[in-house]
């Protein structure tokens, strides 16, 4: 199911590429819906899932 959003696609990439000219992180507002764009370099990537040091001993 789609619906029309008040936004089109052309002014959203115009906002997302002027964003990034200036240096910024868009944050654009859909209805009650907040998307904020993060720069890759700035990304947080998901780590491989498994022990992080399984042969190291942590004491606390």
């Amino acid at each position: 199911m789609t619906r029309q959003l008040d936004l089109t696609q052309r002014q959203v990439k115009a906002i997302c590429e002027g964003a990034k000219r200036a240096g910024y992180a868009p944050i654009i507002q859909v209805g009650k819906v907040f998307v904020r764009l993060i720069p890759e370099e700035h990304a947080i990537l998901a780590q491989a899932a498994g022990p992080i040091d399984a042969d190291e001993d942590i004491r606390l």
